[in-house]
């Protein structure tokens, strides 16, 4: 974890040079909900994507292990186990996995750690309070900005697959893959919102990126002397 206002810092050093088509948010843990947050409804069914107006414009979503909205959600947040029907609801009503098996299989390769405090914060990067210690940061971006942010995750390590397009669930993407990849040697980052089900809730041409709060660190620091400074990434940076 980072605190936010290095993140922050960090995060002007990228947007100067790579616009993104919705602020930049991020996710920390909190053992109070913060004041004034917003939290899905405890009885009924909801997605967290749907709360995407509210989180650009600064409001913390707030999520607890009795208010994630959905079954999925509290699991991809480290507040649950997978349903038992899990599998099943992946291969017959969401037709993801082509059999009950490979649904299965799915679940029980997740490996997602116990959430460490009572809640989990969602929020617009530059509204999250100074003492905040950041986990992971997502970046909102087009087809323009998703070359310029793969280039430069590649910039610094000998390998070149350190982004991954994984097939997961939107919170999975934002959060969950993320955040695993936070004790990895080689933190790898994820092209994510490739969930159909969450596409309703964004423009045709928005994807996220994400990353642990570390890895996010060490690329805001390779913008100097890289590509992004040159006349020919200048020309395509201005028409995002």
């Amino acid at each position: 974890m980072v605190s936010s206002t290095e993140i922050r810092d960090a995060h002007r050093h990228i947007a100067a040079v790579i616009p993104y088509i919705h602020p930049a948010t991020a996710w920390y843990f909190a053992d109070k909900r913060p004041k004034g947050s917003i939290m899905p409804d405890q009885d009924n069914w909801s997605c967290m994507f749907s709360h995407l107006p509210q989180l650009f414009t600064g409001d913390a979503i707030c999520f607890s292990s009795d208010r994630t909205g959905c079954a999925g959600a509290s699991c991809y947040l480290g507040f649950s186990a997978p349903a038992k029907d899990a599998g099943y609801f992946l291969a017959e009503k969401e037709r993801f996995k082509k059999s009950v098996e490979l649904g299965n299989t799915y679940y029980k390769e997740l490996k997602v750690p116990t959430a460490p405090e009572k809640y989990v914060l969602w929020q617009r990067l530059e509204s999250i309070p100074d003492e905040c210690q950041i986990e992971v940061v997502n970046l909102w971006i087009q087809a323009d900005g998703l070359s310029g942010l793969v280039t430069l995750a590649n910039y610094d390590r000998p390998s070149n697959d350190n982004v991954l397009i994984p097939c997961s669930s939107g919170c999975q993407s934002l959060w969950t893959l993320p955040y695993l990849e936070k004790e990895a040697a080689e933190k790898k980052c994820g092209v994510g919102c490739m969930d159909p089900v969450v596409r309703h809730y964004l423009a045709k041409d928005v994807l996220s990126f994400s990353m642990a709060a570390e890895r996010f660190m060490e690329m805001a620091n390779n913008v100097d002397g890289s590509f992004l400074e040159s006349p020919k990434w200048l020309v395509i940076s201005e028409r995002i």
